[in-house]
């Protein structure tokens, strides 16, 4: 692959502004196999500290856009494994890698860490029935775990998008990530089983966190528009690979209003908004594009069919920025030809449409991806 990464942030920036490009677009890299860089690019990656990795994958790759939350990067840069330990989240401060809200999400929870897993899982919760919650939820008010300023939420985030910037230089158009935008950190602290019987037996209650913990996640998307990013994109799972977690209506009566508040500060600012959930959350894109999201990442788990994704971009296709998987079908259990040819459909999806960018391949089946991955990249640069 030739080195052709000399200005490349100037496609992404088009790419955000839905201007067509002659080159196919990449969000992040597209994988964390050492020797398969290495294959690819023909550039050593092995025995670099990670913060040269980093660079160099970046540069070699032609990286258009890295979106990132907000981290600790001292952890971040360091080779050291992170201790696997159970506990609560200030034992875990250490070596845990990201900051955003997890430090209210993860308040007054026990917690359990793998050495393979970026999150940490839920071992205990303060109330072990309906009861206890609804009494816990009475004296909880997740503003007070979250007592900075806006400013020095800001500095915080300042730092870790200068760094990654400046690293990855003319090569990557870094932007902001926010993760425990709404939804998601209810299901951290409470539960989708609680939420659900809060939303039947207590939806006052369930109406009362939202709003107070909207006005945390606002706090910190404020921040983030702060920083000097172009765009910014919000993190909220609200479903599976069936469907919305519950009923379209109830998030338009419950969140959709508190997500336009949140998302604001940078909507003010003409900063551009992609929205990325797990599941299949097609049923509310509407609802999202009206309250000002101009970008959709769909993750590979709903495992879209071809005609579902050619679908929506004869909907949206060129009116919104889009990040794509392939399918996971074919990656995981397709032979060669079959694989090769999803990555020619990609690739002609990718070019008929505007700000279509590739986001990698779903896990799972090593030879699979580098034969994608091969077929794209060799199509990468060239013109239609």
């Amino acid at each position: 692959m030739t080195n052709l990464h000399k200005h490349v942030r100037k496609r992404a920036l088009e790419a955000l502004d839905l201007r067509r490009g002659k080159e196919l677009l990449l969000l992040g890299a597209p994988t964390c196999d050492e020797k398969l860089v290495e294959k690819l690019t023909g550039i050593k990656v092995y025995g670099r500290s990670q913060k040269e990795k980093t660079k160099t994958i970046f540069d070699a790759l032609d990286v258009d856009l890295l979106y990132q939350l907000g981290v600790n990067l001292d952890v971040v840069w360091s080779d050291r494994k992170p201790r696997l330990i159970e506990g609560f989240f200030d034992e875990f401060k250490e070596d845990f890698p990201f900051t955003d809200a997890f430090h209210v999400a993860y308040k007054n929870l026990r917690l359990r860490r793998t050495e393979s897993a970026s999150q940490l899982w839920v071992v205990e919760r303060p109330f072990k029935n309906y009861e206890e919650l609804v009494r816990y939820l009475k004296r909880y008010d997740p503003r007070e775990d979250e007592p900075r300023s806006i400013g020095e939420i800001a500095d915080e985030y300042r730092r870790v998008f200068q760094e990654y910037q400046e690293l990855l230089g003319e090569t990557t158009l870094c932007v902001g990530e926010f993760y425990l935008t709404l939804f998601t950190y209810l299901d951290i602290h409470i539960g989708l089983r609680m939420i659900a019987r809060l939303a039947r037996q207590d939806p006052d209650l369930l109406d009362e966190l939202i709003s107070k913990y909207a006005q945390v996640a606002r706090k910190h998307v404020e921040a983030w528009s702060e920083t000097g990013i172009k765009a910014f994109v919000s993190h909220d799972d609200v479903a599976w690979r069936e469907g919305l977690f519950f009923p379209l209506e109830w998030y338009r009566r419950h969140v959709v209003q508190w997500w336009k508040h949140i998302w604001k500060p940078v909507k003010d600012k003409g900063i551009k908004l992609i929205y990325v959930s797990d599941g299949d959350y097609r049923s509310l894109m509407d609802d999202l594009i009206k309250i000002g999201v101009d970008g959709f990442h769909l993750e590979w788990d709903p495992r879209f069919s071809r005609k579902d994704v050619e679908n929506l971009m004869e909907k949206y296709g060129g009116k919104k920025i889009f990040v794509l998987h392939p399918s996971y079908e074919v990656l995981s259990h397709g032979n060669i030809s079959e694989v090769e040819e999803e990555a020619r459909w990609f690739i002609s999806l990718s070019r008929k449409y505007p700000s279509v960018f590739f986001a990698g391949t779903p896990p799972g089946n090593p030879v699979n991806e580098e034969v994608f991955l091969k077929t794209w990249f060799s199509e990468r640069h060239c013109e239609n």
